[in-house]
């Protein structure tokens, strides 16, 4: 192949053979010694054009890194969506781990005490690593100490608290297991911490909660149900939301005479 022309523009060099174009970097070009009238190989061609790939790339990655950090993984998948070969995203990585611009060890620390500070639980942590591309080879040698966890744990318990209070001691309670469980604490965990919940010492304010769960049960059901249908079927909907029956039973006996 012989070069029949050489373009020096404002950001790119175009090298031009007898049948087709070469956009180079202009820092690739320096590179390779290159004129007009030089004949080269395919080989030597391949290798140009390869490290002007790689260059190309290599700057990209170096952009969206500059912006955000990035698993290996991740820098791995934006690459083959510019359309990058597994050889020229290998140079990548290996390029930018050579400068430290990659280190899941590292990514994956910052991330947990992030996380940590969230009040995470280890289950909800180590989902986001997965889809940040962390493998269970590196999942499985972080350590959560069942004492931190605890304490996020018991960190979040006022927040759920004041989230469910509109609830039935028994449906709060519940609904608090399960947000502890969604915020991704073992369930022995979120057993313990819902254990510590104390019941209302005054039921004056379960009473009151569930009279208006009442009204709203009654505005609910009785378009479709007759006065004794409806009975059992307000009933069930108290029952359901974890009203005790004693108490239910003395509210529909004073509302529904």
């Amino acid at each position: 192949m012989k070069i029949k022309k050489i373009k020096i523009l404002k950001n790119k060099v175009v090298v031009t053979f007898d049948n087709e174009k070469l956009e180079l970097d202009k820092e690739v070009y320096p590179n390779f010694y290159l004129y007009e009238g030089k004949d080269i190989d395919k080989k030597e061609y391949n290798k140009i054009k390869e490290f002007n790939n790689v260059s190309s790339y290599l700057k990209y990655a170096m952009k969206i890194r500059s912006k955000a950090i990035y698993t290996e993984y991740q820098i791995r998948e934006k690459l083959y969506n510019k359309e990058a070969s597994k050889v020229e995203v290998d140079k990548v990585i290996s390029i930018m781990k050579g400068y430290d611009l990659i280190d899941d060890k590292a990514f994956i620390e910052d991330y947990v005490e992030y996380c940590n500070s969230l009040n995470y639980g280890k289950n909800k942590i180590i989902n986001k690593l997965k889809d940040k591309g962390i493998f269970d080879d590196k999942l499985s040698k972080i350590n959560f100490p069942i004492n931190v966890e605890r304490k996020k744990a018991k960190a979040l318990l006022p927040k759920l608290e004041k989230k469910y209070d509109k609830y039935s001691y028994s449906l709060k309670k519940q609904h608090i297991y399960n947000g502890l469980i969604s915020n991704g604490f073992d369930k022995d965990i979120a057993l313990e911490m819902t254990n510590t919940l104390k019941e209302p010492l005054n039921n004056k304010e379960e009473l009151k909660k569930l009279e208006k769960d009442y009204e709203k049960a009654c505005i609910r059901l009785s378009r479709k149900n007759q006065k004794k249908e409806l009975k059992q079927k307000i009933m069930q909907s108290l029952l359901q939301k974890g009203y005790k029956m004693n108490d239910v039973i003395s509210v529909l006996e004073r509302k529904m005479k």
